[in-house]
């Protein structure tokens, strides 16, 4: 039943594809080196989910939340270069809209919306 629930909420587009069913799978983005950029480019999570980034790409990239700026000491997140075949994960977030992109490629973009995980889903 649960499944059926996450499907139609997808098919209604009122959440993303890669929304965890639990607290414990992370959500799943992988960077690219073509447009999107980062898939899902709009990805939506539970509060507390862990979320993935994976570089299949050839090149390195980074994943850095836009409120990030050189002379902060701490950020909220910024992944660091991420080389070809690695990944960046991040135990979860508050709720919030989470806009990010990569430091060594500024076109790349792409944001993170978590819900609160206590959000009835009529509600949504």
């Amino acid at each position: 039943m649960k499944w059926l629930w996450s499907v139609s909420l997808v098919m209604a587009g009122m959440v993303s594809p890669g929304l965890p069913t639990d607290a414990s799978s992370p959500l799943r983005i992988v960077m690219e080196d073509g447009s999107p950029y980062y898939i899902p480019v709009s990805a939506t999570v539970s509060s507390g989910s862990p979320i993935r980034w994976e570089n299949p790409t050839p090149t390195h990239h980074t994943v850095t939340y836009n409120g990030c700026t050189e002379d902060q000491p701490h950020c909220l997140f910024d992944s660091g270069p991420v080389p070809p075949g690695g990944e960046f994960t991040i135990p979860g977030l508050p709720s919030g809209r989470y806009p990010y992109h990569c430091r060594i490629h500024p076109i790349m973009r792409g944001i993170v919306v978590v819900i609160d995980a206590h959000v009835e889903p009529s509600r949504l």
